[in-house]
């Protein structure tokens, strides 16, 4: 079902038939990829693109035209006497209850819930999108959040866009602040993109989800139901997006969950919460492939970045990441029939004060998978408590013995771990944990130079171990290279 706006007993948007799209010209447009954008991500072959002769000036589409109103603002905003583009905004037409039936017994698209019915906010941004998106007008578009605080819930801009072949963008100016109340959140979403071709998500604005309110029992008190905290921002059945510029603070739950998704790169993203928010992963990618995440600085309570089940051809590159538990692939196998992982690279990255840094996480259990091809590269450890990892006995009760207890069946091939250096808080600086039924094949260890940099005076020296693992080893290897067991 999709997530956004809804309440019983008002009318909700119906599609207008338009699309929308921006203007990406020329030498502006190559300097992005020179600086790291990775446009060239995002427009490759067969993407859509704008001939570079057309001039064409986005028409703008700003919230407050349709009603949406900031905290404590002297100026309500521009008011709707007239639609951006041309038209009234009394001739939008009345949309029937969702989930019901129009007078004339048509189905009716569900623009998503409303739980509260008091989300006016909410409201006008997806009247907003509605117009920019497949409203009246015809030809490239731009849906701007001003500056000002905007307090909303559940919100969903949804697609296709359906009148140009251009990416619609989104730009954040000020900041877009959840509301805390647990109830408005039926599914775990608060801002969500969905079936979109073609998006950029843009600006220095702030997505602040006021995770600090919720984090200590979910803001459910003593309820026993209480439901799972909503991400910050979701991209489900996103083609072909750039996200760049844009702030996420204090989610309630993942800062960014991108699922069956293609062609999506995060550039120049900044990521904060606490080391000790719970679950707070600053990018969590499952079910999606050809994903960049690039050139930002991510601090959380969890993974800075988590790749999950059903990936293919991720990269992680120029990430600064701490404090959280590091870069993962995983966790993997909770759940059965989970997709390969295949195709993942980690590369040139620092991690400062995480609990971990380039790690490989499965669960012990019945829940097979496969996941391959594998790539930690050129890898800076600062006061990383464990800053190589492969553990198969993710969510067990930790013992001495890794050969005993339940083991993983997930099969792990193909690993690199290439020119890692720094310092380990910890005197385990290598941990290859694999699983005694399906042990790992194709590990390589290639440059490993971690020194020990902890404060406990009984800890001499750094050490490594290894469980079950094929390994091959290249180069500088300090700690001491592992003897299998």
């Amino acid at each position: 079902m999709s997530m956004g706006l809804r309440s019983p007993n008002m009318a909700v948007a119906r599609r207008l038939d338009a699309q929308v799209a921006i203007l990406l010209v020329g030498f502006a447009f190559l300097a992005c990829v020179a600086n790291g954008a990775s446009r060239g991500h995002l427009f490759g072959a067969g993407a859509p693109r704008r001939s570079l002769a057309d001039t064409t000036e986005p028409k703008i589409f700003d919230v407050t035209t349709f009603g949406a109103k900031p905290e404590a603002s002297a100026s309500p905003g521009r008011t709707m006497t007239e639609l951006p583009g041309g038209g009234d905004p009394e001739s939008l037409p009345e949309l029937p209850v969702v989930g019901g039936k129009d007078d004339g017994g048509n189905e009716e698209k569900d623009d998503g819930p409303n739980p509260d019915g008091n989300n006016e906010n909410g409201m006008a941004f997806i009247r907003t999108w509605v117009a920019a998106c497949r409203g009246q007008y015809k030809g490239p578009a731009k849906v701007v959040i001003p500056k000002g605080t905007f307090v909303t819930g559940p919100v969903v801009f949804q697609g296709p866009c359906t009148s140009s072949s251009e990416p619609i963008v989104v730009e954040v100016q000020g900041e877009v602040k959840a509301t805390t109340d647990m109830s408005d959140y039926p599914t775990p979403e608060w801002f969500s993109f969905e079936m979109i071709d073609g998006l950029i998500l843009t600006g220095d604005g702030v997505f602040n989800g006021q995770g600090e309110k919720i984090w200590n029992k979910n803001g459910c008190g003593d309820g026993a139901d209480c439901p799972q905290a909503p991400s910050n921002i979701k991209f489900m059945k996103v083609k072909n997006a750039l996200i760049e510029g844009i702030t996420s603070l204090n989610s309630k739950y993942f800062h960014y969950h991108i699922t069956d998704s293609s062609n999506v790169t995060m550039n120049n993203v900044h990521i904060t919460a606490p080391g000790d928010s719970p679950n707070t992963d600053g990018a969590h990618i499952s079910s999606s492939d050809n994903v960049h995440v690039i050139n930002s600085v991510i601090g959380t309570g969890d993974d800075c970045v988590s790749i999950g089940q059903g990936t293919s051809q991720i990269i992680v590159n120029n990430i600064t990441c701490g404090p959280g538990h590091g870069i993962s692939v995983g966790s993997l196998g909770k759940y059965k029939n989970e997709l390969p992982v295949k195709g993942i690279t980690v590369s040139n990255c620092t991690m400062l004060n995480t609990t971990n840094g380039a790690r490989i996480k499965t669960w012990a259990g019945p829940n097979g998978g496969e996941a391959s091809g594998i790539i930690f590269d050129n890898i800076v450890m600062d006061h990383v408590k464990a800053p190589i990892v492969i553990d198969q006995h993710y969510g067990t009760k930790k013992t001495a013995d890794k050969n005993s207890g339940t083991q993983s069946l997930y099969k792990i091939s193909d690993v690199h771990f290439r020119n890692i250096r720094g310092t380990s808080s910890f005197n385990m600086a290598v941990s290859l944990a694999c699983s005694a039924t399906n042990p790992c094949d194709g590990v390589e260890l290639t440059n490993i130079d971690i020194a020990y940099a902890g404060s406990s005076t009984k800890i001499a020296g750094i050490a490594s171990e290894c469980f079950n693992a094929n390994i091959a080893l290249k180069g500088t290897m300090n700690p001491p290279a592992p003897a299998c067991q």
